[in-house]
């Protein structure tokens, strides 16, 4: 008789990971559920592989098949007067074998769908045009933009130039007009008054003037 376990030792309790009620139970569970899955998914990529082969196979079986009495194509041709196996064409000299035929059965894309495509290479192609264009006419009207600002901004530029030169001259003739009536109020105060505004003197007679007056300017008077 075996020796019973002891359950207050080290070894039992180190070999119990986890005693929640029911996890073992749901680990169970959600492992046969996945293998499921897999199982289904397997079953149905070999499902749809044999369906693909098995239309290869009757289409291939079809193709090297001759043509019999129950097709009606082949009666009618009977009826006008044609043998198995011989070659078509009132004298004879036409093709024996019918056309073979060339099933795709990849990359299939219906009838219309290349001019289709070749549109929408076109339509692309033109709107890349059209994006083209719009670029290259926004690039010209920023150039013109840009030479329109430069050329304003060198015509006030000249404008300034040219009133600061007017105001000069007119600094300077002005200037030359005050030095002229100066010239001429002085001349007339020494002339009529004998009296010298540099001086602040209003002298006897002209020879008293001219003896005791150093000039007829401010700068003689410096």
């Amino acid at each position: 008789m075996a020796e019973e376990e002891d359950y207050m030792s080290d070894s039992f309790i180190n070999v119990q990971d986890d005693i929640r009620p029911g996890l073992p139970m749901l680990r169970q569970i959600r492992e046969a559920r996945r293998k499921e899955e897999k199982r289904q998914e397997a079953n149905l990529k070999n499902r749809q592989k044999s369906i693909k082969e098995e239309e290869q196979e009757r289409r291939d079986t079809g193709l090297k098949n001759a043509l019999g009495c129950e097709n009606k194509g082949f009666a009618l041709l009977q009826k006008m007067g044609y043998k198995s196996g011989q070659a078509l064409g009132k004298s004879g000299d036409g093709i024996v074998e019918p056309i073979p035929l060339n099933v795709k059965t990849a990359g299939k894309s219906g009838i219309g769908h290349e001019t289709l495509l070749k549109r929408k290479a076109e339509e692309k192609l033109e709107s890349y045009r059209r994006k083209i264009h719009m670029k290259s006419q926004a690039e010209e009207r920023a150039a013109e933009q840009f030479r329109i600002r430069l050329k304003n901004k060198q015509d006030e530029m000249k404008l300034e130039g040219d009133l600061r030169r007017s105001q000069r001259a007119c600094q300077q003739l002005d200037a030359q007009k005050v030095l002229e009536k100066l010239q001429i109020l002085t001349s007339y105060l020494r002339e009529e008054h004998l009296y010298c505004i540099w001086c602040g003197t209003a002298y006897e007679d002209k020879e008293d003037l001219s003896s005791n007056c150093p000039g007829p300017t401010s700068a003689d008077h410096d």
